[in-house]
C-alpha cells in the first residue's frame, strides 16, 4: 500500500494545531455565560426589565412594593429583592427615610429612554419591516437594551416623530415623562349596547395579544356591547359576535365611540367633554399627550381671555391655557352633565 511522504514536521505541527484549538475551546466554554448566569436578575438586562416595572408601579401607586413587582413580573420575591439590589448598584433606585426604596431621577430617566426606546422600535417593525402587530413586542424588547440616546433620535426622525406604538401606547418626547395610558379597561362599565373604539391593547402577555389580534380588536375598531356576564362579554366585532373572557378584557382599552366629535375649542365655559382624538401627527400630537390630552381623559373649559384667546383648560387636575387653533386639535365627546 502506498504512503504520503509528508515532511518530517506535518505531524508535530497537526499536534500543535489541535492543541491550540481544544485550549481556545475550553477557555471559551469558560467565558460563556450558561442559562443560570443569563437569568439572574443582576444581568444589566433584567435590571433594566425591572426598572421599567418599578417606573410603572410607581407613576400608578406611588410606592414600590416587593410584593407587587412580583406580581407584575411574575417572579418570585427572591428574584425581585435581588433585582432591586441590582437597581441600587447602579444607581437607579435609593431607600428613603421609612427605609422602603423608591426611583432616583437618574433611574425614571433610565426608565423612560427605555419605554420610548421599546415603543419606537414597536412603530419602526409594524411600518417598515411589516411584522405583524403580535410579533413585535420581543424584538423591540432585545432592542430596545442595546440602543444608544443618539441612534434612538435619529429612529424618531426617521419614523416621522410618531405619538402613538401600533399597539395604541403614547410614545414619550426626550426626556419626558410617560402619558398615561389612554381609555379604560374594556372589563370596567360597560353594558349591553354600548358602542365603545378600541385605543389601545396590552403587547404582553404575547398569546394574549396574538388571540386579541386573530379576533379582530385593534386601535381604533369599533366594537358593540352585545351582553354582559360576571366573566365573559360578548362583542360584537364587525359583522359577528365573538365572547371574550374578562380577564382578557381587562388588557383592551377603549373609550366610548362618538357619533359626532367635536373640536375642543368649540365648547363653552363650564363644558366638560371626554378627549377621543388628537388631530395630526408627529410632534403636534406628542405636545398633546404630554399635557395630558390622551384619548379617555375628562377635561372642562374654565375661561376664556377678553378677546377670545388663550381659552384655560383643566385636564388631571392642572390648568393649561391654549389658543383656540391649538384647542381645535383635540376632537372630544361633551359629557351631559357639563
Amino acid at each position: 500500500m502506498e504512503t504520503l511522504d509528508l515532511p518530517q514536521w506535518f505531524w508535530p505541527a497537526l499536534s500543535l494545531l489541535l492543541t491550540v484549538l481544544w485550549l481556545a475551546t475550553l477557555l471559551w466554554r469558560r467565558r460563556r455565560p450558561g442559562p443560570a448566569e443569563t437569568s439572574l436578575p443582576h444581568e444589566r438586562v433584567e435590571a433594566e426589565d425591572i426598572l421599567k416595572a418599578a417606573y410603572a408601579e410607581e407613576q400608578k401607586e406611588g410606592v414600590l412594593r416587593i410584593g407587587d413587582l412580583s406580581h407584575r413580573l411574575e417572579l418570585s420575591e427572591r428574584m425581585i429583592k435581588r433585582g432591586m439590589a441590582a437597581l441600587l448598584d447602579f444607581g437607579w433606585v435609593e431607600r428613603d427615610a421609612e427605609g422602603g426604596m423608591r426611583l432616583t431621577d437618574e433611574g425614571k430617566a433610565r426608565a423612560q429612554e427605555l419605554i420610548r426606546a421599546h415603543r419606537l422600535w414597536e412603530t419602526y417593525l409594524v411600518d417598515r419591516e411589516g411584522m405583524s402587530l403580535d410579533a413585535v413586542h420581543a424584538e423591540a424588547h432585545r432592542r430596545e437594551h442595546t440602543t444608544t440616546p443618539e441612534e434612538l433620535e435619529r429612529l424618531d426622525a426617521e419614523l416621522g416623530h410618531p405619538a402613538w406604538d401600533p399597539h395604541g401606547h403614547a410614545i414619550p418626547a426626550p426626556k419626558c415623562g410617560v402619558p398615561a395610558s389612554p381609555g379604560r379597561a374594556l372589563s370596567g362599565d360597560v353594558e349591553p349596547g354600548d358602542r365603545v373604539r378600541i385605543v389601545c391593547l396590552d403587547d404582553d402577555p404575547a398569546p394574549l395579544l396574538a388571540q386579541l389580534v386573530a379576533l379582530g380588536f385593534k386601535p381604533g375598531v369599533d366594537v358593540e356591547v352585545v351582553e354582559r356576564q360576571p366573566d365573559l362579554l360578548q362583542l360584537r366585532v364587525d359583522d359577528h359576535t365573538v365572547p371574550l373572557a374578562r380577564a382578557a378584557a381587562d388588557h383592551v382599552f377603549a373609550v366610548p365611540a362618538p357619533a359626532l366629535p367635536l373640536e375642543l375649542g368649540r365648547l363653552p365655559v363650564g363644558a366638560r367633554a371626554r378627549v377621543v382624538d388628537i388631530k395630526g401627527s408627529g410632534t403636534r400630537q406628542r405636545r398633546m399627550l404630554d399635557m395630558g390630552f390622551v384619548p379617555g381623559a375628562e377635561v372642562t373649559v374654565m375661561r376664556r381671555a377678553s378677546l377670545g384667546d388663550p381659552i384655560e383648560y383643566r385636564i388631571k387636575g392642572t390648568g393649561i391655557a391654549m389658543r383656540r387653533t391649538d384647542a381645535n386639535d383635540v376632537m372630544v365627546e361633551e359629557l351631559e352633565d357639563g
